[in-house]
């Protein structure tokens, strides 16, 4: 008789996130998330969010306080970095390090210093993950490559109606919509988007930082815009191009919307 097996498998991956970069002075930032929130409720919900403190430098009370302040929003933290890796505790979210904006293309690695700063009882288990992760020698794993947009990817073309409530999520290059994006709606691409119909919901293009991404659409009545990180809620788009064919680009880390007609 077989015994089964007593090993589990795990891996190292590397995945896509929206990661939120508060910066000061916060009470003026949470003013405008809240502003966000008020339009587009939904915004953060189902999302894989990271917060970033660097630009902050808060302790780790106020970081706590923090945390609490975004989760009474209902923002969903994964994991928190730009902090003290020693801060880690129940109280707080995971605490993430080497974190590299995935429009950086810039590859994940421990270094020499990280590795010489483990137990030795931790380096045993180190070693051991990085060979069966690298399947080769063991010392340190093979690099973990960030996900940035291949140069050349194809479009993502989406053929039907985007319903509210229906994310479309594609990190390595455009969208293009051929249809209507329905309010609580949301498209977000690595790279530019294309909506052949009408705009109700929310559009995110270069959302990993790719800042000459643009937005195309035959109708404009979005709740929210953004480009390379920057976003524009539905009270700021002027009514001159409300319900127009624009075209949305970021120029001076501002959106401006042009009108194609």
């Amino acid at each position: 008789m077989t015994q089964p097996s007593t090993h589990i498998r795990f891996r190292g991956r590397s995945f896509p996130v929206l990661a939120l970069e508060p910066d000061a002075p916060i009470a003026g930032w949470f003013e405008r998330l809240d502003a966000c929130l008020e339009h587009s409720p939904a915004f953060f919900s189902r999302k894989a969010i990271v917060v970033d403190v660097s630009k902050l430098g808060l302790d780790r009370d106020n970081v706590a306080e923090l945390v609490e302040q975004l989760s009474e929003r209902r923002v969903r933290i994964m994991g928190l970095t730009g902090v003290d890796p020693a801060w880690a505790c129940d109280d707080l979210p995971p605490i993430l390090t080497n974190g590299r904006s995935l429009a950086s293309g810039a590859a994940l690695a421990p270094d020499a210093e990280e590795i010489a700063a483990l137990t030795p009882n931790e380096r045993a288990a180190f070693e051991e993950i990085a060979q069966t992760l690298g399947g080769g020698e063991s010392g340190s794993p093979e690099p973990i490559v960030d996900l940035a947009p291949e140069k050349g990817a194809a479009p993502l073309v989406v053929e039907t109606p985007v319903r509210s409530g229906q994310s479309i999520f594609h990190p390595d290059g455009d969208v293009i919509v051929i249809g209507s994006v329905s309010s609580g709606a949301d498209i977000i691409a690595g790279g530019s988007v294309h909506v052949y119909g009408t705009v109700r919901g929310r559009i995110m293009a270069g959302a990993y930082g790719e800042s000459r991404a643009r937005i195309f659409c035959r109708r404009l009545e979005a709740e929210l815009l953004a480009v390379g990180g920057f976003y524009m809620t539905a009270d700021e788009i002027r009514d001159d191009v409300r319900g127009r064919a624009v075209h949305a680009r970021l120029e001076d880390e501002t959106i401006k919307i042009t009108k194609l007609d």
